[in-house]
């Protein structure tokens, strides 16, 4: 995996399209080959496309977007899209990470962001996107979407 060089700007597919059911995390293809690649990035723009929900009202989506810490073991929250209902309809949501907003206060290690947070300072060398699905009943629940970045 090792060698790739990105240009800018380029399109990343961080998750594919496709339907999910359970929690799991997701890592984006080729960014960890590209660690010094994308630590010269100057922003990064992040696509949440929520293309159906097959669930209940009170089920919920929440999809996350972490960036890898300077210590290179540690995942920093920096996305957390709203949060998408399980009976919701289709919906896009865009995140913005930009450096050159700095950070205003100290944010836990081990903290999420609030639903329909962006912590823009936060930049690192790799990307990652995880979800939870939450299931208010046992009737089951699905959630088809997919995140792109565009890397500048």
């Amino acid at each position: 995996q090792g060698g790739e060089v990105m240009h800018y700007p380029s399109v990343l597919t961080l998750a594919a399209v496709a339907e999910h059911t359970t929690a799991k995390a997701i890592e984006a293809p080729h960014v960890h080959a590209t660690v010094s690649d994308l630590a010269a990035a100057r922003r990064i723009g992040i696509l949440l496309d929520v293309v159906a929900m097959g669930g209940a009202a009170g089920d919920v989506l929440d999809v996350y977007v972490d960036v890898l810490g300077p210590d290179g073991t540690t995942w920093l929250n920096a996305v957390h899209f709203p949060q998408i209902a399980g009976n919701g309809a289709a919906a896009k949501h865009f995140a913005v990470l930009d450096p050159s907003s700095p950070g205003t206060s100290t944010l836990a290690a081990t903290s999420d962001a609030s639903a329909g947070d962006v912590r823009p300072a936060l930049f690192g060398s790799a990307l990652r996107v995880r979800h939870t699905l939450v299931d208010a009943g046992a009737h089951g629940q699905k959630a088809k979407y997919g995140v792109s970045a565009i890397v500048q």
